[in-house]
């Protein structure tokens, strides 16, 4: 919640937790969590760490991440954006 809010400037509160993985790039423990906003306006407030936001349809995530998301991710997003 804090990376969202000091990068994107949009405060958010975490819903569920998804899953946690070892990320095969970089090593490093990773926790995916969805969320709700609960305030704020989002755009990119830490440019060191971001190019652009974008809101995109589900069918467009792919060529974002072409590598795939975490499987526990994927079936949520298609769980809930195909509902």
């Amino acid at each position: 919640m804090r990376e969202t809010v000091e990068e994107t400037g949009l405060g958010v509160a975490a819903v569920k937790l998804l899953g946690e993985r070892v990320h095969p790039k970089t090593g490093r423990l990773m926790s995916y969590t969805t969320c709700e906003a609960v305030g704020g306006t989002a755009g990119v407030v830490d440019t060191d760490e971001l190019d652009a936001i974008e809101w995109v349809a589900l069918t467009v995530i792919p060529e974002y991440v072409p590598y795939g998301f975490f499987e526990p991710v994927q079936m949520y997003l298609n769980r809930e954006l195909n509902a």
